[in-house]
Formats: C-alpha cells, sequence, structure tokens
C-alpha cells in the first residue's frame, strides 16, 4: 500500500473507532451528568463514570462492527472517484459517510427491534460515522507526516 492510503489498514481504522467511542462516551457522559447541587431529593442518577463505561461500550460495539466493516465498503467504492478536485472528494467523501450513518442506522434499529427511537438513533450513528471520519482524516494526516521525516 501506498502512505497516502496508510489509514485504510485496518489498525488505523481500529484506532479512530476507538478514538471516536472514547469522543463521543466523554460527550455524552458530560451531557447527560447532573451536578449535585441540581438533583432532585428521593431520584437516583447514575454516575459520570457508569454513563461512560456503558456509552463506550455501546459506542464501541457500533463503531467496530457497523460502521467500521460499512466504512470499508464505502472506502473502495471512494477509490474509483479519482478525477474530482481535492474539494470535491472531501464533500463526497462526507456525504457517503452521513449516508453510511443513516444505512447504519437502519440496520442498528433492524438489529435491536427498536423502531420507536430511530430518528434519535439515526442521528447518534451519523454523527458517530462524522466523527469517526474526522478521526480518520486527522490520523491519515499525522501518519502522511510522521511517514515523509
Amino acid at each position: 500500500m501506498t502512505n497516502t492510503h496508510r489509514i485504510n489498514r485496518p489498525r488505523g481504522k481500529i484506532l479512530a473507532a476507538v478514538l471516536t467511542a472514547i469522543f463521543i462516551s466523554l460527550v455524552m457522559g458530560i451531557y447527560h451528568y447532573v451536578p449535585l447541587d441540581e438533583r432532585i431529593e428521593n431520584t437516583f442518577y447514575y454516575s459520570f463514570g457508569y454513563k461512560f463505561a456503558v456509552g463506550l461500550l455501546i459506542n464501541l460495539a457500533i463503531l467496530l462492527f457497523l460502521i467500521m466493516p460499512l466504512s470499508i465498503l464505502v472506502d473502495g467504492l471512494l477509490l474509483y472517484r479519482k478525477k474530482d478536485t481535492t474539494y470535491m472528494r472531501l464533500l463526497v467523501t462526507i456525504a457517503a459517510y452521513g449516508l453510511l450513518g443513516f444505512i447504519g442506522g437502519i440496520i442498528f434499529s433492524i438489529f435491536t427491534l427498536n423502531f420507536t427511537t430511530f430518528s434519535a438513533q439515526s442521528i447518534h450513528i451519523i454523527g458517530s460515522s462524522l466523527v469517526f471520519l474526522t478521526f480518520q482524516l486527522v490520523l491519515n494526516r499525522s501518519f502522511l507526516h510522521s511517514s515523509s521525516q
């Protein structure tokens, strides 16, 4: 493989998936955390650590078993678009990963047999796939710079 496609190796995608899961779990844990002074009496609240750990497991499973395999397919399809400018290639890639997230949301809903929260699940998975793409692009840049030194 060439240096420009180094992130397409499984190691790069797995690292991007783990970083994405950690990032999204942190954001979700902070968003859902209720400070001690705002808690209602006689109401149970999960700790930040619990929410982070459970979110990490769920997000990691979604990323490793759903988004990552679909991204390999999308990346393979995008290799055929060689005539595009860099800007157009980036726009097509973002659109493809957004579609990947939507399809992933459908697959997740079918797998869990939960269609009542389909829109929330789809938004979560679309966001996850776009963050996953961002980490891949950032890692690709760092891989390119470290390999050229």
